[in-house]
């Protein structure tokens, strides 16, 4: 049951590939898709808990399929849609859920890909989705790549100021992975920005990268944007993104990605 999934993340076979994208075209509607919730920890302490919705897929025979290998599947063959439309509605359900159950002004974070923020029409959708079941959008982030701003900057303007106006907040994921145009924080309406892990694991052994993320930090700061270090798994991690003056902390150091029941629990200790 395992091979499959090895060779899937090197990259399947033509047949190998064929037969997990056709299973991805049913596992939707076979309800083999969940959330779970990963905490985002404020690093000065306060304020409402955090969480970033993350999807799984159990599939019955592969097991647990990671979201690195069938993401970008889904968004080449456009079910990213279909997908991304589910993780939106049963986030914002969930969340509604918790804060009324806890009455916490609980806030979640989720991913939007290319092809979401490029359909007006599907944002708008959202939005009514969110007045329809008395979720206030402000409960929300989204989270977008830096991607998804390079390819046609002037619509995906328009539709980060739509949903801007509609109380989202914005964020910029994985900042730091690759080429970081840092002109592009300021061409865009943004409420914050994620370090990517693969900067956040070099903060300890490299003070080029402490220097480099302090630089980033300060000047988020100055546009007024939060920032959040994604990857913390060690003790140093933690305390060398706090001293950088890094918002928020998210990784394995301070805990791993819950159930909703598990959320759940969490609020009701901490209330």
């Amino acid at each position: 049951m395992r091979q499959p999934l090895r060779q899937l993340r090197r990259g399947p076979a033509p047949a190998l590939r064929s037969a997990v994208e056709c299973e991805l075209g049913r596992a939707l509607q076979r309800g083999q898709f969940r959330l779970v919730y990963q905490p985002i920890l404020r690093l000065g302490g306060g304020g409402p808990p955090l969480f970033e919705a993350l999807l799984r897929w159990e599939h019955p025979r592969l097991g647990a399929v990671s979201p690195e290998s069938f993401i970008a599947m889904a968004e080449e063959n456009g079910q990213i849609l279909y997908i991304g439309d589910w993780v939106f509605r049963t986030a914002a359900a969930e969340c509604l859920r918790l804060r009324r159950l806890t009455g916490q002004a609980l806030r979640l974070s989720v991913n939007v890909s290319p092809l979401q923020l490029a359909s007006r029409a599907s944002l708008q959708l959202w939005i009514q989705h969110l007045q329809d079941i008395g979720l206030p959008a402000q409960a929300l982030t989204l989270e977008i790549t830096e991607r998804v701003m390079s390819q046609q900057p002037r619509r995906v303007a328009e539709h980060l100021q739509l949903l801007a106006e509609a109380g989202f907040r914005i964020a910029l994921d994985d900042f730091g992975s690759g080429y970081s145009n840092l002109a592009m924080l300021g061409q865009f309406q943004l409420d914050g920005l994620k370090l990517d892990r693969s900067l956040t694991r070099c903060l300890a052994r490299s003070q080029r990268h402490r220097t480099i993320t302090s630089s980033i930090v300060e000047l988020a700061h100055q546009l007024q944007m939060q920032v959040v270090a994604e990857g913390v798994e060690e003790a140093d991690d933690a305390s060398i993104t706090r001293a950088l003056g890094c918002d928020f902390g998210q990784g394995y150091w301070f805990a791993r990605p819950l159930s909703a029941q598990q959320v759940e629990q969490r609020l009701a200790a901490a209330a």
